[in-house]
């Protein structure tokens, strides 16, 4: 059983599929309005494969059970970051388990002076990992333009010395508007918000296919890759972080569907028609699993 305070992730406290971390998501097939949302296409076979030689699995969710596990998720339930141009509520009612795998979807839906609502999870007070080790993700993003989908994650202790203190690592950022295009990006003091330590890269869309997402975070580095190609890494000695280097401490992991934001730009047909209609085809992002490993040497002296 998950203890009730956040929880840095060890080989100590290996956690699986069977374990004290359950495997689910919640709300399947609910629309604010009560039946089912639109469906997204789930992938052929979208299984995780095998952790790689030399890393060891401490955490996994594969999102094969009927509901959220409480005990580590908490569906978001408030308003997008209007100093990021958001335009969408965050709301439970837009999470959903299809198909054995995690679906955030989104709704022109006006709620509490937002047009859109979108969905969105964190395992803040409740699951932390690290500090350092592999986290790998399986995922697509829907087609429409406007979206952006991201794995995001944040120090451990953001309410006692707030934010960019906390320190915050962006393992997956897309823009479906710009789909060739990932961002991998770290915040923290001097280096946040508009001028993160970041990079793009360019490999082909991630729009609508199956991709796996790797951040590896080790002491003094952190680097990103996609099916196996690193397209950025980060490193302490960058004389941009000469502020710090808020990455020493287990963080929570949050899982985001957006609308609007200066990342991903304003909506259009692609997404919406202009008919009026409420759900979109296009509006999703699924994740097959999360997984966070760490190098044996590094787990076993934990």
């Amino acid at each position: 059983m998950i203890d009730p305070a956040p929880r840095a992730v060890s080989r100590r406290s290996l956690l699986t599929a069977g374990g004290a971390i359950g495997v689910s998501a919640a709300l399947a097939g609910c629309s604010p309005h009560g039946g089912s949302a639109e469906p997204a296409p789930i992938g052929p076979d979208p299984l995780p494969s095998a952790a790689p030689s030399g890393w060891e699995v401490v955490w996994e969710e594969d999102f094969s059970s009927a509901d959220l596990d409480a005990a580590v998720w908490t569906a978001a339930d408030h308003g997008g970051n209007r100093d990021l141009n958001e335009k969408h509520y965050n709301d439970p009612a837009m999470v959903a388990i299809e198909g054995g795998s995690l679906v955030l979807h989104a709704r022109r839906q006006e709620r509490e002076g937002y047009p859109f609502v979108a969905g969105s999870i964190s395992s803040k007070d409740k699951l932390a990992v690290g500090p350092y080790g592999r986290l790998s993700t399986r995922q697509l993003l829907g087609p429409g333009q406007g979206l952006g989908f991201g794995v995001c994650l944040y120090g451990v202790d953001i309410d006692s010395v707030g934010w960019p203190a906390c320190g915050e690592i962006d393992a997956t950022e897309i823009a479906a508007g710009r789909p060739r295009s990932p961002f991998a990006s770290i915040h923290g003091p001097g280096y946040s918000g508009g001028s993160p330590i970041s990079a793009t890269g360019a490999i082909p869309s991630l729009v609508d296919r199956w991709a796996e997402h790797v951040l590896e975070w080790e002491p003094g580095r952190i680097s990103w890759a996609i099916d196996g190609t690193v397209y950025h890494v980060a490193d302490a000695s960058d004389p941009r972080a000469a502020g710090g280097w808020p990455f020493d401490r287990p963080f929570f992991v949050t899982i985001v569907l957006t609308v609007g934001s200066f990342l991903s730009g304003d909506v259009d047909e692609s997404t919406w028609p202009r008919n009026g209609t409420e759900s979109s085809p296009n509006a999703y992002a699924v994740v097959d699993f999360i997984r966070f490993e760490q190098r044996v040497a590094d787990s076993t002296r934990r």
